[in-house]
């Protein structure tokens, strides 16, 4: 063999590939690397499941996917060859085919949840679930783990007939400080059990601690008086001088919390410099090492060790809290008939394992289960795929199971894997991959295949990535993460890696490809400056290869298809590692007229026409609330100026909506500006009492202007739209919605940016856009040119959960902290031998830390953009400072020259376009779902755009 291609031509890894369509009797797992066509793996085995016989009915076939999207791509591309393979085919194939084209709606392709929730749909007597059951997204499940908690706390400062509230108390613990720790503990329903000390809390003896705390303190103050005045960079000093009047207020320390609070503050570094402790003469050298070296002693023999005591004592506290306010949090979707998503996997997998009746009809249901993205399912889900392939219908262990020959196909990369957050677990992974290899014996073995020939990524760049994450001899010990390298084989925490081999037929040169560096002058000291000159340069950049015809290369099959070789919008991918700047990227596009998408951002958040709005009603909602009144009227809704503000007070006016205005003293031109102000703010008042939700804010937006002033921006399709999908979020809610104080509530809390949103176009969606995306969000996807972008936002976190899923009971472990202070949250409680659980923890974040970066290198298909930062220390923060020794040899991305003429920039949505948008908006709303908030945000946005009144009409005060 040469290259990527056998004698023959084909790809090194075509064998495999052919076994995906022939070993028809046995279950895969292909482990398919990044660009090797994993989708199409699977379309291929679900027709030739079809053209061969082997499944009879196409409705028992069933395709499990990651996304929606992902789901939607997966059923087109399956129709399409399906299509072709019934057309190209004879015989009796053909007529399986076509009848398989016949049924085709019958086939499920969806996630696991859409999955999930049908097989409870069909049997909810079985599984225990509300007949008329809800699903709800995570934002609905949020907002009923706070009630859950707000009910927690209202009921235990009413009465605490367990004495739970009396327990915190002693502990020093306040309910309010745990509320954090219950969101977080929320998140693992399926976690058994939560393990605390078999004998139970007891009791401390703090006696000794107590006596050493006070021998020091006064120590401490023996010395006080000849300590210097001044201590430069000295950090003991100001400790010695400070802490001896802190511990004087705990009084004898006998409370167990007191003394352990009073002790806390010791749990520091102690940096000593010594000239610092001899400047005034009284200290020698030696008295200063002796003093760090005392510090040090303290801090590690006395304070660690009864902190840690403390914080373990405290744990089986925090627990039956937690416990608790699950109760109420379950009770609460269980009366009102919702599931959210780990709901729908963990009663799906229970009717599964408790119901052998139940299993066996929907094994007869479904033949086949083909699951994608595998290497992102969590154990619960694992176990719903084993338990409906089972041999067995009575075995209730998942990981005794033992799928039917045939039955299982699983498509996964595990470099890919990076959903450790939301359950996805290696561990389980390997488990289920170990289940389909073995089979029940000789003769049933599974089948684990391995692609690896890329037909997305130009060569250069496939170099380059091996060259990166590739292991050598050199680092063959180092551990999973360490210099960006996967280990040569697999580990419990990291897979083994597999070189990519070329495999893309090009078919032009292009002028945009291979690898760049994108530096950000030492000049830009503060991140944010660094993070708006380099957002800058990647818009002109975009906005140059787009104006300029710059070509990128495309491959055979997309010129002959009429592809250009010219760049467009949808040419270009912008990647962060956190969310935080994706609004910044996403208005340096808009200013040069590019059109873009964002997400997992807040860019609804920050319209400034929804905080205008939130502003207007809560003004409204709360007449005599004088200081949001005066907000609102000088805002850009009403534009009264101090001076009409001054003489309105003068006059003896009072700043309340329910009040007369003054009728002397101010003049007829500004008491006609309060009296507008005061009629349409009591008007709007009325409307939410009145009206339904959405009903009273889209007239509330109409009256006030909102939407023509949003079209009117730089951005205004996307702020117009991001305007009308919050009424639409809204109107999601509106069950959940009862008065107008709950209205501005929830506006605020948006605004607030409480819970993130997406800013949507109200133009068509089938427009071409540069995507904008945090890390998490690109799984799956591919640009021709992609950006690695936001060189700050990589810190570390510490460790605060750890579910061992090794055994058979998944073993919960979490670090309990408190609100931040200070910018350090402090440790309130955790379990015992954390320190132990934390660092192999830390050993599954290192390694997915590295697969993360896989996944982000791994997108680009013809150019790789990777920003680096110079000057000392400015680099530290970057998540993408790992690939700079890789950067070195491959050229500076080209500056493009001066930004655009500020026509170009500032562009806006004429009337015309506006009444355009509104038109094209009312045909797409007949081909789309009656419930997608963003097609209904779209509606939203024509109506009001064809009935909105004007910001600057005659009888406005301005």
């Amino acid at each position: 063999m040469t290259g990527n291609r056998s004698d023959c031509g084909m790809p090194v890894d075509q064998a495999q590939r052919e076994r995906i369509v022939v070993d028809l009797d046995r279950n895969m797992l292909v482990e398919a690397a990044a660009g090797t066509g994993k989708t199409t793996s699977m379309v291929e085995r679900m027709v030739a499941l079809l053209a061969g016989g082997k499944c009879e009915e196409i409705g028992s076939l069933a395709a499990v996917t990651f996304t929606r999207k992902a789901a939607a791509e997966l059923r087109a591309r399956f129709q399409v060859r399906l299509e072709q393979a019934a057309r190209e085919g004879g015989g009796a194939e053909r007529e399986r085919l076509v009848k398989a084209l016949g049924g085709i709606e019958q086939v499920f392709i969806g996630t696991i949840h859409a999955f999930c929730a049908r097989l409870l749909r069909e049997r909810p007597i079985e599984a225990g679930v509300d007949l008329a059951f809800e699903e709800i997204d995570e934002e609905a499940d949020l907002r009923l783990r706070t009630e859950a908690w707000d009910e927690l706390t209202a009921g235990l400062h009413a009465e605490d007939p367990d004495g739970l509230q009396e327990g915190l108390d002693r502990l020093g613990l306040r309910l309010e400080d745990l509320e954090d720790t219950f969101m977080r503990f929320a998140d693992f329903p399926d976690v058994e059990e939560w393990p605390v000390p078999a004998g139970g809390r007891g009791e401390l003896d703090l006696a000794e601690v107590r006596g050493e705390l006070v021998r020091y303190v006064t120590h401490m103050r023996r010395l006080a008086s000849d300590l210097p005045g001044e201590w430069g960079n000295d950090s003991l000093i100001p400790l010695y001088k400070r802490l001896p009047r802190i511990i004087s207020h705990y009084g004898d320390l006998g409370l167990p919390s007191g003394l352990m609070e009073a002790l806390s503050f010791f749990d520091r570094k102690g940096k000593v410099v010594q000239k610092e402790w001899m400047r005034e003469g009284r200290f020698t050298r030696d008295d200063a090492k002796a003093e760090g070296a005392r510090w040090e002693r303290f801090r590690e023999a006395v304070v660690r060790p009864a902190l840690r005591a403390w914080y373990e004592f405290r744990y089986p506290a925090v627990l039956e809290v937690l416990f608790r306010a699950r109760e109420i949090y379950d009770r609460l979707r269980s009366q009102r008939g919702r599931l959210n998503f780990q709901d729908l996997l963990i009663r799906a997998a229970g009717l599964l394992r408790d119901k052998p009746h139940v299993r066996r009809y929907f094994q007869n249901r479904f033949s086949f289960l083909l699951v994608d993205e595998f290497q992102d399912t969590d154990p619960v889900q694992a176990e719903v795929m084993l338990l409906l392939t089972a041999t067995d219908p009575e075995e209730t262990e998942w990981r005794k199971c033992v799928p039917r020959p045939g039955s299982l196909f699983v498509v996964g990369d595990p470099k890919q894997s990076i959903y450790r957050f939301r359950r996805a677990d290696i561990v389980t992974y390997n488990e289920v991959k170990s289940i389909i290899r073995r089979g029940r014996g000789k003769g049933s073995e599974g089948v684990v295949l391995e692609l690896s020939v890329n037909f997305r990524t130009t060569g250069a760049i496939i170099e380059w990535v091996n060259q990166v994450f590739g292991p050598d001899e050199a680092e063959a010990g180092d551990p999973p993460g360490a210099h960006m390298r996967f280990p040569r084989r697999n580990t419990e925490e990291s897979p083994g890696y597999v070189a990519l081999q070329p495999g893309r037929p090009e078919g032009n040169e292009g002028g945009l490809r291979g690898l760049y560096a994108l530096t950000i002058p030492e000049d830009y000291a503060k991140t944010e400056e660094a993070v708006e000159y380099e957002a800058e340069r990647i818009a002109r950049t975009i906005r140059h290869a787009i104006d300029s015809g710059m070509t990128l290369p495309r491959t055979k099959k997309e010129l002959e298809a009429g592809r250009p070789a010219e760049a467009g919008p949808a040419d270009f991918m912008i990647v962060t590692f956190k969310r935080r700047h994706l609004s910044l990227y996403a208005r340096k596009l808009q200013e040069l007229g590019i059109p873009n998408q964002v997400s997992g951002g807040t860019l609804l958040n920050e319209v400034s026409e929804l905080r205008l709005l939130h502003l207007c009603l809560r003004a409204a909602v709360y007449p005599d609330d004088p200081v949001c009144l005066v907000a609102v009227l000088r805002s850009e809704l009403f534009g009264v100026s101090d001076s009409a503000l001054y003489a309105f007070k003068k006059a003896g006016g009072r700043f309340s909506c329910r009040e007369d205005v003054p009728r002397e003293g101010l003049g007829e031109e500004k008491a006609a500006a309060f009296r507008d102000a005061f009629g349409r703010l009591g008007k709007y008042a009325r409307r939410l009492g009145r009206l339904p939700v959405p009903a009273a804010l889209e007239q509330i937006v109409a009256d006030l202007g909102l939407t023509a002033l949003a079209g009117s921006r730089p951005a205004g399709d996307v702020e117009a739209g991001s305007l009308a999908k919050a009424i639409e979020i809204l109107r999601s809610e509106q069950n959940e919605i009862w008065t107008s104080e709950q209205v501005v509530e929830r506006l605020g809390e948006i605004v607030r940016r409480e819970a993130p949103y997406d800013g949507i176009s109200a133009r068509s969606g089938e427009r071409p856009l540069v995507r904008i995306m945090n890390l998490h969000k690109v799984k799956g996807l591919e640009a021709p040119v992609v950006f690695l972008a936001d060189p700050s936002g990589e810190f570390d976190h510490g460790v605060q959960t750890h579910i061992d899923r090794s055994g058979y009971r998944a073993l919960g472990h979490m670090l309990v902290l408190g609100p931040e202070r200070s910018h350090r949250r402090p440790v309130l409680a955790q379990p015992e031998g954390w320190e132990a659980t934390a660092e192999k923890e830390k050993a599954f974040l290192a390694a997915e830390a590295l697969r993360l970066r896989y996944v982000a290198a791994t997108r680009a298909a013809c150019a790789l953009v990777v920003t680096r930062r110079l000057g000392r220390g400015k680099n530290r923060g970057n998540p993408w400072k790992a690939f700079e020794p890789f950067l070195e040899e491959n050229p500076e991305l080209a500056d493009p020259g001066p930004r655009p003429s500020p026509e170009r920039r500032r562009r806006r949505l004429s009337l015309e376009e506006i009444d355009r948008t509104g038109e094209a908006i009312s045909g797409r709303l007949e081909a789309a779902v009656s419930h997608s908030i963003e097609v209904e945000a779209a509606k939203g946005y024509a109506l009001a755009a064809a009935g909105g009144g004007s910001m600057w009409g005659p009888d406005r005060p301005y």
